[in-house]
Parts: C-alpha cells; structure tokens; sequence
C-alpha cells in the first residue's frame, strides 16, 4: 500500500552557492501533472532547471530538464518508490557558479526531496463502509452516544421530521447495532468506499 501526500511540501538545499527547492504533492493521473509543472515553474520563474520525478501505482515518469544524464529525475522517482509514496517531486534548480559534479548534483536534489518528505503529512487509502439510514431522534441519540466507542463517523446529518445521516466507518454496523439496542433493519444502504487516512511515516 503506497502513501499518500495530504497537501503540498517543501524542502530546500543550498551547496556551493547552488539553490534546491522541491516540491512534494499528490498525483492520481499523469494527465494532471502538466498544470502542476507549470504552476511550480510559475512559482520559481528564475530556476535554471526543474527536473522532476512522479510515481503512480506502478508507473513512473521523469525528466532531468537539461542537468546531465540521470542526475535528477530518476533519482527523484527513485526515491519516491523507495519510500513508497505515490506522488510527484519537482525541484527548482538555481545555478551559483560553481560546477558540482554529478554526484554532489545528485545528492544536493535528493537532499532537497527529502526536506519536503519530512515535512509532509502522508496518508494511506483504506477501505472503508458507508452507510445511509433514517432514524428517530431517541436513536440518533443513541447512535451518537456510542460512536467513539465503535469509532464510527455520522457525516451529513439533516434533521426533519426523522434525522437523514450517513456514518462512515470501517467495520460493518450489522455487527455493532446488536450491540446498542438498535435493529439493523435502519441501515438502509451499504457502500464499500475508499478514503485517505493520515499516518505516522518514518522520514528517513
């Protein structure tokens, strides 16, 4: 199971004058990532290079953008299925006028990439259970009562003449609403949905 970026990330590195702003953020099509690139471009406009690298599921893409041969952009998807993360790294390269070298090229980017993975909330896709149901008021209480019990989640609660909700969760309320003295009859429809939950992630 790949993690997730919840949101962008950043992460600088500086050698020998040279400047290394990377980007980290979620893709879930490649078709997406033109605009991307072209907003981080737009956000770094005086870069001399912005090599990048994306994974999506088994499929990865990358480009050195003009610095020398696989110095930038595979390194970069490289690391992103190393740490099994499904995403994109883009680095903004400024040039300080001093020559570094493949190696110290590459470790410089890698550096800046694993700047913006450790200051990024990553999350995992689990799959989980919806479910829609029309209750009486006394079994909304109740219902409610025990969620953080169950640990269960009532989502767009509308309030009427009976109380309209829905409850996302990740094990089936068949086996639960024994539990607290309602009929399982109230659950009208099932879904097996996928989210993205937030997860702790070793950085390094």
């Amino acid at each position: 199971m790949a993690f997730i970026p919840l949101a962008k990330s950043y992460g600088q590195y500086k050698c020998l004058g040279s400047e290394f702003d990377c980007e980290l953020g979620p893709l879930f099509r490649e078709e997406d990532f033109k605009a991307i690139y072209d907003a981080f471009k737009k956000k770094f406009p005086k870069a001399d290079h912005y090599p990048y690298g994306f994974v999506i599921g088994s499929y990865s893409k990358s480009s050195d953008d003009g610095e020398p041969g696989s110095s930038a952009g595979r390194p970069l998807a490289s690391l992103l299925e190393e740490r099994k993360i499904d995403g994109y790294l883009i680095v903004a390269r400024y040039f300080g006028g001093t020559k570094l070298g493949i190696p110290r090229l590459r470790r410089s980017i890698l550096e800046s990439a694993e700047a913006a993975i450790k200051e990024a909330k990553l999350g995992e896709e689990a799959g989980a259970f919806q479910y829609e149901m029309e209750l009486e008021y006394s079994q909304y209480e109740t219902l409610k009562h025990f969620a953080p019990r169950y640990g269960y989640e009532l989502k767009e609660t509308d309030f009427g003449i009976k109380v309209k909700t829905k409850l996302l969760t990740s094990v089936k309320l068949t086996e639960v609403f024994p539990k607290i003295g309602l009929d399982e009859t109230l659950l009208q429809e099932e879904k097996i949905i996928h989210i993205i939950k937030e997860v702790k992630h070793d950085s390094r």
